[in-house]
């Protein structure tokens, strides 16, 4: 509504476009709600799905290195520890010479190592140190 000397009365003139600080500061206070609840379950979920990698890379070990005695007919294996990348060179006398279990797994690389008794069971899953990656 326009006053005595036509000028608009009220937030300016009708074509001014543009948000108040207040809007603004809403919507940033808004904002920043959200990511405080959103950001702890990303990190939550995260941190399960590392947990389920880790227990399926057990087990696919654990299935190779069965798989691989039986082929060989074994009972026993010599107990030992892992090399921290298992396609590469994780290899363990099996009684009848040293036995590649890399023939067995499928593009798997890790960064655990694992230690198994005689009956060739896994015992350890512990993560390996460095770069590159050694077992303790």
């Amino acid at each position: 509504m326009p006053d005595a000397r036509g000028k608009t009365v009220g937030r300016g003139p009708k074509d001014q476009k543009g948000f108040t600080l207040i809007e603004l500061l809403v919507v940033v206070g808004i904002i920043v709600v959200l990511a405080a609840v959103v950001v702890p379950q990303v990190a939550r979920f995260s941190d399960r799905g590392d947990q389920g990698a880790s227990g399926a890379e057990w087990d696919a070990i654990q299935g190779a290195i069965e798989t691989l005695m039986s082929d060989q007919g074994l009972t026993t294996v010599t107990a030992g520890a892992a090399a921290a990348f298992i396609t590469d060179s994780l290899d363990f006398d099996a009684g009848a010479g040293v036995q590649d279990l890399a023939n067995y797994m499928r593009d798997v690389t890790t960064s655990y190592c694992y230690t198994w008794n005689a009956t060739g069971q896994l015992l350890t899953q512990v993560e390996a140190t460095g770069n590159p990656a050694v077992c303790p």
